[in-house]
């Protein structure tokens, strides 16, 4: 059985309003669109990986492109697409994610300004 403290139960009240401002719902809706997005790739391409290793290795040892053998371009796959991942998700969160937590920010300073006054 867990007990809440009074400082928990108080700052829950707080947070309950500035999770219903539609700036702040929005800001939510983006992040998880973008990690929802930014994580299925990453988990297609690591999984796309673990077949090929499981299923075709021979394939993969015995073909080659360019004289180096499809294994080594899977491998690089990997790596490059790691950081192609990092890069979009980097992107996203200046051109996508940020103005909604700029104005998500900004709804909360009002918020507590008319609070105050």
């Amino acid at each position: 059985m867990t007990t809440e403290s009074p400082a928990t139960a108080a700052s829950a009240a707080v947070w309950s309003p500035i999770l219903a401002l539609p700036e702040f719902v929005e800001l939510r809706r983006r992040r998880r669109a973008v990690t929802t997005g930014l994580g299925l790739i990453a988990i297609a391409l690591f999984s796309g990986f673990l077949v090929g290793f499981a299923f075709f290795p021979e394939s993969l040892g015995d073909n080659t492109a360019f004289g180096i053998p499809l294994s080594l371009w899977v491998v690089f796959s990997q790596f490059a697409g790691t950081w192609v991942l990092v890069y979009a998700y980097f992107r996203l969160s200046r051109t996508f994610i940020q103005p909604a937590a700029d104005a998500a920010v900004r709804a909360i300073a009002q918020r507590d300004q008319e609070r105050a006054s």
